[in-house]
């Protein structure tokens, strides 16, 4: 056997030996998984979380199968790790149940940010769940944001044309509940983003509401109509009751300079105009 074969096969050798040596243990992996979850034993999670990371290309499969099986904190744990590996590829299974759950939010590692940059990343994919999430859309769930994200997504890659008809007016009534006074954070902010978006598709659905009983919907309503024929009053008032700039990733919507004296005569005022 030649000197150079002997060293080229030590140096496989050696290779190798490194490359076996940086897989995880099993033992170390079943452990990082029971400490995930929530047992209330200080940072044992995060410790767990960031040993995960380390080896998270060659776990992603394990990192999948344990998603569906822990509980809260650690599915929160899985998804940002998995968010946060270049190498794993979504299935049907972890898009259908990454969309299902958003309305649920737990509260661990979740981001919102990562979780429709996710999505927007692998768009093709998410589509045909995404579509079928807005014909889900339920009055009572906490999901208005996840419906209006769907439709601020589609506004921004330029197919909203395509997910328009989706929001039919059985769905559109339903947004609209969300403009009423139900104690629900932030639902009102995602109702009038949405109609805003939808242009005058939402004026059924707003005019019905306007003749609803409900002080708070019946005046989110007039000034969501008024904002879409361009009256700066209304969205004066609008901003002075909601968060309208949020955005689901990326730089929020900047505000234009003739708004702040709009805002300021609604201030201390609930009704419109």
């Amino acid at each position: 056997m030649s000197a150079w074969f002997r060293s080229t096969a030590c140096i496989t050798a050696l290779l190798a030996a490194r490359l076996l040596s940086a897989a995880p243990n099993p033992d170390d992996l079943r452990h990082a998984f029971a400490d995930i979850r929530d047992d209330k034993i200080p940072h044992n999670c995060e410790h767990a979380a960031v040993w995960l990371m380390k080896y998270r290309d060659e776990i992603k499969d394990d990192l999948l199968d344990e998603l569906y099986k822990t509980d809260a904190q650690g599915r929160d744990t899985i998804i940002h790790i998995l968010f946060n590996t270049d190498s794993f590829s979504p299935d049907e299974r972890f898009i259908r149940f990454l969309v299902n759950r958003m309305p649920e939010k737990d509260t661990f590692w979740w981001n919102d940010w990562e979780t429709w940059t996710h999505i927007n990343a692998h768009f093709d994919r998410f589509d045909p769940v995404l579509k079928e999430q807005i014909g889900k859309l339920d009055d009572k769930a906490n999901d208005m944001y996840v419906v209006w994200a769907i439709a601020w997504l589609a506004k921004k890659r330029g197919i909203l044309d395509q997910y328009a008809p989706l929001f039919t007016p059985a769905v559109l009534a339903k947004v609209a509940t969300n403009l009423r006074s139900d104690n629900r954070a932030w639902n009102a902010s995602q109702a009038v983003r949405l109609f805003l978006l939808l242009g005058d598709q939402s004026l059924p659905a707003l005019r019905e509401t306007v003749r609803s009983s409900d002080r708070q919907g019946k005046n989110l309503a007039r000034a969501t109509i008024d904002a879409l024929a361009g009256k700066r009053a209304a969205f004066g008032y609008l901003v002075s009751k909601l968060y309208l700039p949020r955005t689901p990733f990326g730089p929020e919507v900047d505000e234009p300079e003739w708004l702040a004296p709009e805002v300021e005569p609604y201030l201390d005022r609930e009704t419109y105009p």
